[in-house]
């Protein structure tokens, strides 16, 4: 607010100044810097949008004689030119701000389909873009999609070390995980909704809707906030095991089983002792005699049964 009652304050001067300069006094005696017979209308205006009068008396000192025309007029002029200066920096702050944060940011503006885009997710750091994947198909679109798998010719290994699972990897149109760094990231701005999607390889498909999700940050090795199921797959995610739980791959063991889970399930999840979901677990396809190292939700297929494809997304509640 303090920023736009100056600038008014500068474009009453500048307008006055310029338009009016003819009646501004300058030939009052040395000494004589009386408020109301140096530059008149500038300090009722001035004092108008809450300038002191004291202040006023003292800046307008250089309506003076002793100051002169000249001064007036280079001051007049450096005044238009930090005016300029403001209204590009506004014009730049306004662009910023209306860069997309996520995919239902994109979705407003005019965005649809589903695919790959770019969006300023960054607080503090408007330059820097992230690429993602958006859906604006499924249950209203505006989806930010963070995990994709799939049954396709050429598998992703999601077998990974913590540093992959930080940064991400595999491809934004085939299999991928987005990170959890830019997941943190995207469920810091405000409350966040997950959508988990399923399908198996018998032609079903089940999904299970969270209104609360959020990742802690990295000091928190990711932590995971998640409540409110819906749906008809089941509540596999906001349990014991998962609920609250910190992230953990093969080489960093952050669940509560004495033995590392993602070892033992071949995935990497927010386990507890250690888990009724593991959508990043081996690519079994459909059943498997192995126990619960498949692309397992346990409420819905149990833990022998590897789905066929799994999508997980997330989108601001409001």
């Amino acid at each position: 607010m303090g920023v736009y009652v100056h600038v008014s304050a500068v474009m009453v001067v500048v307008l006055v100044a310029t338009t009016l300069g003819t009646t501004i006094p300058t030939s009052q005696p040395a000494g004589n810097h009386n408020l109301h017979g140096d530059c008149p209308t500038v300090s009722t205006l001035l004092q108008a949008v809450g300038f002191a009068p004291t202040c006023v008396s003292s800046s307008l000192a250089l309506c003076s004689a002793h100051n002169g025309e000249d001064q007036l007029t280079m001051s007049l002029q450096e005044m238009r030119v930090s005016m300029q200066e403001v209204r590009e920096a506004i014009k730049e702050l306004n662009t910023w701000r209306a860069r997309p944060r996520h995919c239902k940011d994109l979705m407003a503006s005019g965005d649809s389909g589903r695919g790959v885009r770019q969006v300023y997710p960054y607080p503090g750091r408007p330059y820097d873009a992230a690429t993602v994947f958006c859906d604006h198909i499924v249950d209203g679109g505006g989806w930010t999609v963070f995990q994709h798998r799939t049954n396709a010719t050429t598998r992703e290994d999601f077998y990974r070390t913590w540093i992959e699972y930080q940064l991400g990897f595999g491809k934004l149109e085939g299999e991928f995980w987005l990170g959890l760094d830019l997941l943190h990231t995207l469920t810091s701005w405000s409350l966040q909704e997950l959508r988990v999607d399923l399908a198996d390889f018998d032609g079903q498909q089940r999904f299970a809707k969270y209104g609360v999700f959020n990742v802690g940050p990295a000091s928190s090795n990711y932590r995971l906030s998640i409540d409110r199921y819906s749906g008809d797959a089941g509540d596999a995610l906001a349990t014991s095991h998962h609920k609250g739980m910190m992230f953990s791959t093969h080489d960093a063991d952050h669940d509560l089983a004495s033995g590392n889970c993602a070892t033992s399930y071949r995935g990497a999840w927010w386990y507890g002792e250690c888990h009724n979901s593991n959508l990043n677990g081996y690519q079994h396809e459909g059943h498997h005699d192995t126990y619960a190292d498949g692309i397992n939700w346990y409420q819905w297929r149990g833990h022998n049964y590897s789905l066929m494809s799994t999508t997980l997304m997330i989108r601001p509640a409001f």
